[in-house]
Parts: structure tokens; sequence; C-alpha cells
């Protein structure tokens, strides 16, 4: 079995292709704080994946806001675990909790 085949398998939610607009806080591996934009690359009702600036802890907590890209005032905010960090800077996250809260502005 691949290991595409085995991500697959423990997914519970579908995925869909993004490129959103998005800013990611949280500490990097130095243990300094850190807010910065960021592009999403998917989205699920249980996680995401983007590309990130900087070395990241794989242990860290993250928050995420998300631009809703068809209203371009509302954005969502996640609380993430990095589950999963890439080579050319990937970072795979698990939200907390399943559903997103809405803020009207950055």
């Amino acid at each position: 079995m691949t290991n595409s085949e085995t991500d697959k398998e423990r997914r519970h939610s579908r995925r869909f292709q993004v490129a959103w607009d998005m800013f990611v806080a949280g500490k990097d591996r130095s243990g300094c704080d850190f807010d910065e934009a960021a592009t999403l690359a998917n989205l699920s009702s249980g996680g995401a994946f983007f590309y990130a600036h900087r070395s990241l802890d794989p242990r860290a907590t993250l928050e995420l806001r998300v631009r809703v890209p068809f209203k371009r005032e509302n954005w969502m905010k996640y609380a993430a675990q990095i589950t999963r960090l890439e080579e050319n800077d990937g970072v795979a996250v698990r939200f907390d909790e399943p559903r997103p809260v809405f803020i009207l502005s950055e």
C-alpha cells in the first residue's frame, strides 16, 4: 500500500483543493511568536494543509485564519494541531473543533 493510499484511508471527510489566503499564528521551532500570511492548499472539516514560511515545531498548536473567498470581509478561525511537516515546508494540521469561528474583519 502506498503512502497516498494510507493517507486517504485515514481521512474521515472530503478534502477540497483550494488556493485561499490565510494567516497562521503560533510559535516557531525557536520558540518565537509569529503571525504571517500563507496560502491554504486544501481544507476539510477535520483539517487543512498549507505551506509555511518558517521552521515549525512538529508538536505546535496553531491558530489559522482563512479568508472566505466569496465574502471578502469574512474569515474562518480554527485552532489546530500540527500532524505532519513535509520537506517542502508543507504543514498538515488537525482542527480542534470541526466548526470554525467566523470573524467579520481582519
